[in-house]
């Protein structure tokens, strides 16, 4: 929310804030990939993140960087549990099952950025609409909703 505020225009999953992001500056001015919250349920099942290197030639190739030290020559194994997390079946986010949407999603904001025009247009939006995220209204929300508390006033300024 921060970033939109500053009017950085949102690539991202369908969870959390992101929802409410998207929902305010529609959807051509947000760069959806991921799993739905169905396909998540059904790929939980039978997610083998392995198989989806060894199928993807791409990810495969980004896999192989990140272990050969490509990228930590003076830290050695630095990737190490970032990679066993990346091909764990215990992954909860199921990240490389997202792989190949995120890729279409970086081409698409790639080329929205190209468009100077649209992209100008897009960061306004978010600036302009982010004051449906502002601190006042989501802590009277979670005050109404969940924590039930009194307001107290702040004192009158001298």
């Amino acid at each position: 929310m921060k970033f939109m505020m500053n009017g950085a225009v949102t690539i991202g999953t369908l969870d959390g804030a992101n929802i409410e992001i998207r929902e305010e500056v529609g959807d051509d001015a947000f760069f959806l990939f991921g799993l739905t919250a169905e396909e998540v349920e059904e790929t939980r099942r039978r997610y083998a993140p392995e198989a989806l290197v060894a199928g993807d030639e791409d990810l495969r190739r980004v896999m192989h960087l990140l272990a050969s030290g490509h990228f930590n020559q003076f830290e050695p194994g630095i990737f190490d549990p970032i990679l066993a997390a990346l091909i764990s079946p215990a992954d909860p986010w199921l990240t490389l099952a997202d792989f190949r949407s995120y890729l279409a999603a970086q081409r698409r904001a790639a080329e929205a950025f190209r468009d100077e025009e649209r992209w100008t247009a897009m960061s306004i939006r978010n600036t302009a609409l982010s004051g449906r995220f502002s601190t006042d209204r989501t802590i009277a929300e979670y005050n109404a909703g969940i924590w039930k508390l009194t307001p107290v006033a702040p004192p009158p300024v001298e």
